[in-house]
């Protein structure tokens, strides 16, 4: 395994955000908890700007919290399946489902929304101000805690390896491990990222690991990328700098999602172009509005009313 460097080289930060078309907050649907509901404001998923949250895949309160969901899916397909049988057949049918099926959804819908900031997922998160580094599971001799109650560690203390692995059909697969430098007494202090999706090229694993690195940077502004252009301002170092900046208010939500991947494309390519091995610091996009802007033509789609109802609906989704 190679241990990366805690430095930016190729200084390239990119991840999509759908802001759906500026949606009004007041907005709330099926999802009443909202209008009574106060966000957990320590929260590191309501404060983006200070804590960027990696999540284990394998997280097992995340598929339980979906469960639900998935439950109401499968009873919307069965209506819909029963409603064909009754036009096509004219059997008999229990007109009770239609009101049972919708209640069942807005009752898991309200009630994992109050729940939804407040569980905790596996994963690791990354305190940009305290430069911290905390991991949401029980951790043998761990010493300090957070205030979440999670084992945490100075960043100076967490490393980043590249993993090679062999998956379906001898592909090799790239991850990074990000663990604790003292392996030996912190051994299970180390989340695995599988970064490369199914390419053999590690760059990726490089990409990820600079975002993070870039956001553990507490004297130079976030990245200006869509991913956090809802929390600039409630960063005062970034907020600062945007100002002196010239950034134009509320710059990436001109962008459609399409026209956000097609960027995201558009760097993923440079990076496999760029020589990794040279250690060559290229500059960062400061002035993101000089190098790309908001095609006219293809501007935001604010998700529809109807399109927010069957989410909640069906999917159990508040927004």
């Amino acid at each position: 395994m190679n241990t990366l460097q805690k430095n930016s080289f190729f200084n390239r930060f990119y991840s999509e955000h759908s802001f759906k078309g500026g949606i009004d907050e007041n907005r709330f649907g099926f999802a009443i908890f909202r209008k009574f509901h106060k966000p957990n404001e320590s929260s590191y998923f309501n404060s983006k700007q200070r804590y960027l949250y990696i999540a284990n895949p394998q997280s097992l309160r995340l598929i339980l919290l979906l469960l639900p969901a998935w439950i109401s899916v499968a009873l919307w397909l069965y209506l819909f399946l029963n409603l064909l049988i009754l036009m096509v057949e004219g059997e008999s049918f229990f007109w009770g489902i239609l009101v049972i099926i919708p209640m069942y959804s807005i009752l898991v819908l309200n009630f994992t929304g109050l729940f939804y900031d407040r569980i905790k997922y596996k994963g690791a998160y990354f305190d940009r101000v305290n430069r911290m580094v905390s991991f949401t599971w029980n951790i043998s001799n761990a010493e300090e805690f957070d205030g979440f109650g999670n084992p945490t560690f100075d960043w100076d203390n967490i490393e980043c390896r590249i993993k090679n692995e062999f998956g379906a059909l001898g592909i090799m697969k790239a991850f990074i491990e990000i663990r604790h430098k003292d392996f030996e007494r912190y051994p299970n202090a180390k989340l695995t990222i599988n970064a490369s999706g199914d390419t053999s090229k590690p760059v990726r694993c490089f990409l990820e690991w600079e975002s993070i690195v870039r956001h553990m940077e507490q004297d130079k502004p976030l990245p200006d990328t869509p991913e956090y252009e809802l929390y600039r301002e409630l960063d005062p170092i970034t907020k600062s700098f945007d100002e002196s900046n010239g950034r134009p208010k509320g710059f990436w939500t001109q962008f459609s999602l399409e026209q956000q991947r097609e960027i995201e494309e558009q760097i993923f390519r440079e990076a496999l172009k760029f020589d990794w091995s040279e250690a060559k610091v290229q500059p960062e996009i400061t002035k993101p509005w000089e190098v790309w802007t908001p095609d006219p033509k293809r501007p935001p789609k604010p998700r529809g009313m109807f399109t927010m109802i069957m989410l909640q609906l069906v999917f159990c989704y508040p927004e």
